[in-house]
């Protein structure tokens, strides 16, 4: 994940996150946060990441073309959260809606499985809940 600090945006890893609950997730997403924030990230919490996360819809930011650093595969990128007209059951309705950027290396992972995977954070995204089947 990536989080804007005074020092400017460091990208702390989360170790293990396949293995860890919706919670413990949340728990050691802001310890990072916090750490990074103080400045006082290690090497380790800071180095080796395979994926980010990056939310530039906190800076006003609807999309982007990220750039993967080595030795990551993958970055999803977040944009803002703006009411927009949507056609709902054949209606035209206000959503809140948001732009999902995911770029990948394709040496790593096919296009079919990356649809997959931004298809799976965009249920996940209109339906929460769907994600607490383990707590």
């Amino acid at each position: 994940m990536a989080a804007q600090t005074d020092r400017g945006l460091m990208v702390p890893s989360i170790r293990n996150a396949d293995k860890m609950s919706v919670r413990e997730l949340d728990a050691e997403i802001r310890r990072l946060t916090a750490v990074v924030r103080d400045g006082k990230g290690t090497p380790e919490e800071l180095g080796r990441g395979t994926f980010t996360l990056n939310n530039y819809g906190v800076f006003g930011v609807d999309g982007s073309a990220a750039i993967i650093n080595h030795p990551e595969v993958a970055i999803l990128g977040v944009g803002r959260i703006m009411d927009k007209p949507w056609v709902v059951d054949g209606e035209l309705a206000v959503r809140k809606v948001t732009e999902l950027t995911l770029t990948f290396d394709h040496r790593v992972c096919d296009g079919g499985t990356a649809a997959g995977f931004l298809r799976f954070v965009a249920d996940a995204i209109e339906n929460p809940s769907s994600l607490f089947v383990d707590i």
